[in-house]
């Protein structure tokens, strides 16, 4: 309980409760102005406190079929996927260390050429 000022504690007022029948405008515009009105100096605001949610762990045979469940539907895509032919594969790796190493061969001349500059400015 929330105490303003010098309020004793027993000088508490009802919390109001409303119940809307009337689906006017006027009423909804009434229940609004009544539920969003602010405390005044000498009521007190009652407050709830919230229940924490405890976290519960499923039973381990939940996880087990759960990963069981897993495993099935990975090898049904795995049975879709269609997989490239030697050929290709011996292609795309070619390709992967020809590139890399004209990075490695730029970086390298970059570097050199950093470290040369650095030389020359600080002596």
């Amino acid at each position: 309980m929330v105490r303003f000022g010098n309020q004793k504690e027993d000088s508490t007022l009802p919390m109001k409760k409303i119940k809307v029948k009337d689906k006017s405008e006027k009423a909804q515009e009434l229940v609004a102005k009544e539920l969003t009105k602010k405390p005044g100096r000498s009521q007190a605001v009652k407050l709830k406190a919230k229940k924490s949610k405890r976290f519960a762990l499923p039973p381990i045979g939940e996880y087990w079929d759960r990963s069981i469940q897993f495993l099935k539907e990975a090898w049904i895509e795995l049975k879709k996927v269609t997989w490239p032919n030697r050929k290709e594969t011996m292609g795309a790796t070619a390709v992967v260390l020809a590139l890399v190493m004209i990075v490695s061969f730029y970086l390298g001349l970059v570097d050199m050429a950093l470290s040369r500059m650095m030389k020359v400015f600080i002596g």
